[in-house]
């Protein structure tokens, strides 16, 4: 792969990660977030997180064995090199989006699982101890009349 098919390649999947990271933002902004969905967008996340990184891999072998520099500013120098440097700027610009994107998306998992948690634990003192048993049935026939059954 020349470097300029791998800079449109790594473009090319980092706006499809963003895509992904907006559906998962998307569902998980929905009043009920639906478990299945999340499950399929946290596979598809991993697969192109590690298709990802083997692409950032090869950029900075290349990157390397035409004597710039592994960081940012060498980067940047290969881009221009290569002609890139239209596509290594949106390649700059989707990271920062999937970065802000992905820690939103952390940030609001992060206060759903407070949000149950805090549910458990008020459902746990009102009824004196823990709602389920070891195998996983309620303990209690029912709250204040209303049956705990599914």
């Amino acid at each position: 792969m020349t470097p300029a098919e791998l800079l449109r390649e790594q473009q090319a999947l980092l706006q499809a990660f963003a895509e992904t990271l907006d559906a998962e933002a998307n569902c998980l902004g929905s009043g009920n977030a639906d478990g299945e969905r999340l499950s399929t967008l946290a596979a598809s996340k991993q697969k192109q997180l590690s298709e990802l990184d083997r692409l950032e891999g090869l950029r900075r072998e290349h990157q390397r064995s035409q004597g710039f520099g592994v960081g940012s500013q060498g980067a940047a120098q290969f881009a221009n090199a290569t002609g890139m440097e239209e596509t290594w700027q949106r390649i700059r610009r989707l990271a920062e989006q999937v970065r802000q994107t992905n820690r939103l998306n952390g940030h609001i998992i992060s206060q759903r699982l407070e949000h149950n948690q805090q549910a458990i634990d008020f459902l746990n003192r009102a009824i004196g101890g823990s709602v389920y048993g070891p195998s996983g049935q309620s303990r209690h026939g029912g709250f204040g009349g209303i049956s705990s059954k599914a």
